[in-house]
C-alpha cells in the first residue's frame, strides 16, 4: 500500500519531471493569441504555437504555451488574427516562371484594363529603351471589370512607345504591340496574335524557354510566392523549363523560404525515346521519392509520353501506336515504385488511364499505393470517381477553369469531394492560372470564376474547411509529406501563414482578397508586411 506521503512524494516526482521536460525544451518563438488552424483530423483550432528548430513542439492554450518560454524565446502576438498552415500548390511550373518573372508585369488578379496598362507603362519607365516587357499568362480579358475588351494596338503603343510589349494570356494566344510586331516581322492591324505557332515566334525572341535562373533571381521569386502564403510547390515541368540544378544549390545550403519538389526530368517524343525513358526510370541513378525536406524529385509527370496530349475536347481513345508507349511507361513506373502526375482533362483519356492502373493492379498490386494522380480532373464524373478511389488514384485541381466565364468544363469539385478520392488544390501557374493561392481557394467556395460570375451551382462548390484542406494537407499526401508538411501538428516543419482576414468567417466573397502578414518557413520569418 503506498501512504500518503509516498503518493506526495511520487505526485512531486512526476510533476518535477514534467517540469524539467518542458523546460529543457525552450521554444525559439511563440505565437500567442491568435486563432490557429491546425488542419489535424479534427480540424481543431488553438490559442498558441511553440516552434523550436524548425519544429513544432507544442499546440493549444496560452498557459500551456508558456511553459516553453524562455529567455531567448521570441513571442509573437498575434492579436487574435488567423494562423493557417503554409500553403501548398501540387502542379507548378517553377523554373519556367523564375525566369519569366525577371523580365515581365505580372497581371494576376488585376481588376481593372486601365491599372493593366498603367502596371505596362510604369514598367516601361524603369528599363531601357527597346527591352522586352512581357506578361507571360496568369490572366484574362474577362477580369477586367471596367473593360473586359481586347487590348488594341493604340493602347499598347501608348503604354510602352519605347519598349516591344508581349502579353502571352494561353498558349495559343496573345496581345503585342507595333515595336513587337516589327521586332519579330509580323505585320498585322491588330494586336492579338492567334495561333500556336505564331504565339510560339514570340516566345522564342523573347527566349523565356530554355534558360537557368541566378540565385537571386530564384529568391526573389520565392519571396513573391511567400507573400502569397506559399511556402511548397511541386513543379511538375519539362526539360525545356529550365535548369534545377540552382534550386538544388540554394537548398544544400538551406536558403530555400520555398519548398521545391519535382518530377523526373525527361522527353519521350516516339517509340525510341519512350524507352529511353524507361531505362532512364528503371536507372540506378534516378530513384522516386529521393527528397530531402527542402528540394528534391518526387515522380514522374505532367506528361509521361509526350504524344498523350489531351484537352477538354479529346472524344477519342488514344490508339496502340500512341497508348502503347505511354502504357509501357507507365508499367515500368509502377514496377519500380514512381508516384505518376498526369496531365488528363477529358473524361475519354480518364477512363482510359483508370482502366490501364486498374489493369496494371493486376500484376502490380503496389500500383494503388503509389497515389498516382490525374492532373486537371476536368472530366470526371461519379463513376470514375468511385473506380479511381478504389484504385487509390488521386486527383490535382487547379484554377485554369477560374479563367473562363464558362462552367461547362470545370471539374466537378461537389462530386470529388463526396467521393472520397484524395484530391489537392493547385494552380498550374504561371502561363494557365494566376499562383495565388486566395484567389483559387475563393473559387472553389464561392463558385465564382475570376470576372466575378456566378460560376458552379451550390452542388459543385465546396466548404472553406474543405477547401483548406485540400490546399494544403492533400497536397502534403500528394507529395508522400503528410509527416512533415500540411497541418500545424507536433512533430511537423513550423511552415505557416499569419492572415489578415479570418478565412472561416468573413463573407466567401471575400476569401479571393485575403492578404498574408507574416508566413513562415521552418519557423523562419520569410515574408512579413
Amino acid at each position: 500500500m503506498i501512504t500518503i506521503v509516498k503518493r506526495l512524494s511520487l505526485i512531486f516526482l512526476i510533476n518535477l519531471v514534467f517540469s524539467s521536460h518542458s523546460l529543457a525544451n525552450y521554444a525559439d518563438t511563440i505565437l500567442t493569441n491568435g486563432k490557429i488552424l491546425t488542419l489535424d483530423q479534427d480540424f481543431s483550432s488553438a490559442n498558441s504555437l511553440a516552434i523550436a528548430n524548425g519544429k513544432i513542439i507544442a499546440v493549444g492554450s496560452s498557459d500551456l504555451i508558456n511553459q516553453y518560454k524562455g529567455t531567448n524565446t521570441q513571442t509573437i502576438q498575434l492579436n487574435g488574427k488567423t494562423v493557417i498552415p503554409g500553403l501548398i500548390d501540387n502542379h507548378f511550373h517553377f523554373v519556367r516562371s523564375v525566369w519569366n518573372y525577371q523580365y515581365e508585369v505580372r497581371l494576376d488578379g488585376i481588376r481593372s484594363k486601365q491599372e493593366a496598362l498603367d502596371l505596362i507603362h510604369k514598367r516601361s519607365q524603369s528599363i531601357a529603351k527597346g527591352q522586352w516587357i512581357t506578361v507571360i499568362g496568369g490572366w484574362t480579358n474577362e477580369q477586367f471589370l471596367d473593360d473586359s475588351k481586347v487590348f488594341t494596338l493604340a493602347e499598347l503603343d501608348q503604354a510602352a512607345p519605347n519598349n516591344p510589349i508581349f502579353l502571352m494570356q494561353t498558349y495559343s494566344t496573345a496581345y503585342a504591340n507595333t515595336a513587337a510586331l516589327k521586332a519579330v516581322n509580323i505585320s498585322s492591324s491588330s494586336a492579338r496574335v492567334k495561333g500556336r505557332d505564331k504565339v510560339k515566334v514570340f516566345t522564342n525572341e523573347v527566349s523565356w524557354y530554355n534558360k537557368s535562373s541566378s540565385p537571386k533571381a530564384i529568391l526573389t521569386y520565392m519571396k513573391v510566392l511567400n507573400q502569397m502564403g506559399i511556402t511548397t510547390v511541386y513543379d511538375v515541368g519539362r526539360e525545356s523549363d529550365g535548369k534545377l540544378a540552382p534550386v538544388g544549390a540554394l537548398a544544400q545550403q538551406g536558403l530555400l523560404p520555398v519548398r521545391v519538389f519535382h518530377s523526373l526530368r525527361y522527353t519521350a517524343r516516339n517509340s525510341k525515346t519512350a524507352k529511353d525513358a524507361i531505362a532512364l526510370i528503371k536507372s540506378s541513378h534516378h530513384k522516386p521519392l529521393s527528397n530531402s525536406d527542402q528540394f528534391g524529385l518526387i515522380g514522374l509527370g505532367e506528361h509521361i509520353y509526350n504524344p498523350v496530349y489531351d484537352t477538354i475536347r479529346t472524344k477519342k481513345s488514344w490508339n496502340n501506336s500512341t497508348w502503347g508507349p505511354f502504357s509501357d511507361i507507365a508499367i515500368a513506373g509502377a514496377k519500380s515504385g514512381w508516384p505518376i502526375h498526369e496531365h488528363i482533362k477529358s473524361k475519354t483519356t480518364a477512363k482510359q488511364f483508370i482502366d490501364l492502373v486498374e489493369d496494371i493492379a493486376e500484376e502490380t498490386p503496389n500500383v494503388t499505393n503509389l497515389r498516382w494522380t490525374i492532373a486537371h480532373a476536368n472530366g470526371m464524373d461519379e463513376g470514375l470517381l468511385e473506380k479511381a478511389n478504389k484504385l487509390g488514384i488521386a486527383l490535382a485541381v487547379h484554377s485554369q477553369s477560374m479563367m473562363s466565364s464558362s462552367t461547362r468544363n470545370a471539374p466537378p469539385l461537389g462530386s470529388i469531394q463526396r467521393s472520397g478520392v484524395l484530391w489537392g488544390l493547385g494552380s498550374d501557374a504561371a502561363v494557365v492560372a494566376p499562383y495565388n493561392p486566395f484567389l483559387t481557394l475563393g473559387w472553389v467556395v464561392t463558385g465564382q470564376n475570376i470576372a466575378g460570375g456566378t460560376g458552379w451551382n451550390t452542388k459543385q462548390r465546396i466548404s472553406r474547411k474543405d477547401a483548406l484542406i485540400a490546399h494544403t494537407i492533400s497536397n502534403a499526401k500528394l507529395l508522400f509529406m503528410e509527416d512533415k508538411l500540411g497541418s500545424l501538428e507536433v512533430g511537423k516543419l513550423a511552415d505557416l501563414v499569419v492572415l489578415d482576414k479570418d478565412i472561416m468567417s468573413i463573407p466567401e466573397t471575400e476569401i479571393a482578397s485575403i492578404s498574408p502578414v507574416m508566413t513562415m518557413t521552418s519557423g523562419k520569418i520569410v515574408f512579413e508586411r
